[in-house]
């Protein structure tokens, strides 16, 4: 799916990998955060994903009003009070979508899957 606008001077397109992108960025630039994580289809468990494979931590889902969900998975540090560095995800996650491609962000939900020390 894409976002697309159009206007006077021609039409944009705007892929949801870029939404993707700009969602790990920002929840990897938080603290407290170890990297993202993904499901093994196999046997369901979640595992640490490298540097190439962030964007699978990441689930776009688009509403039908016009509005997008954005499902991240991840692992945290130990001894971070996780209440308090979900909501900073949360914050920056929905700030930096909004103010980059004026799409209204619904929600972002935060999958916490495990702490590493």
């Amino acid at each position: 799916m894409t976002i697309k606008y159009v206007n006077h001077l021609g039409k944009v397109t705007i892929d949801d990998s870029i939404i993707t992108n700009i969602s790990v960025a920002s929840v990897m630039q938080s603290y407290g955060v170890v990297g993202l994580a993904s499901a093994s289809a196999k046997d369901g468990i979640y595992k640490l994903l490298g540097v190439n494979n962030m964007q699978r931590g990441v689930h776009i889902k688009r509403l039908d009003n016009g509005n997008i969900e954005i499902n991240i998975s991840l692992f945290l540090k130990y001894g971070v009070r996780i209440p308090v560095v979900c909501q900073n995800i949360i914050e920056n996650v929905k700030y930096n979508v909004e103010k980059s491609l004026n799409v209204r962000v619904a929600e972002v939900n935060i999958f916490v899957q495990g702490i590493i020390k």
